[in-house]
């Protein structure tokens, strides 16, 4: 199930908090929201009452500007450089 901030899907009164600020902005200030969500997911997000979350998907998407960003995630695990050691002294190199 899609979450929000803290790992957990939005309940009563969070769920409604959430619509009541976009509702509050909707048409007088601009908002920019940003989420891992797709616009069908929206409403699973919204545990327990889907119709809020379809009122709110309303008011964010009206003559919203939608930009979908793709690409490397920069969580992805980075991978040490190969280290060159140097020989340790006294060695003696084969290489010719």
């Amino acid at each position: 199930m899609p979450r929000f901030g803290g790992g957990k899907p939005l309940r009563a009164p969070a769920d409604e908090d959430l619509h009541d600020l976009i509702a509050e902005r909707y048409e007088q200030a601009a908002t920019i929201v940003t989420s891992n969500l797709d616009f069908d997911e929206w409403d699973q997000a919204f545990a327990t009452n889907r119709l809020l979350a379809s009122a709110t998907l309303d008011r964010l998407r009206h003559n919203a500007y939608c930009l979908e960003l793709d690409g490397p995630s920069y969580r992805d695990p980075k991978v040490a450089p190969a280290s060159k050691k140097a020989p340790p002294k006294g060695s003696v190199s084969t290489a010719r």
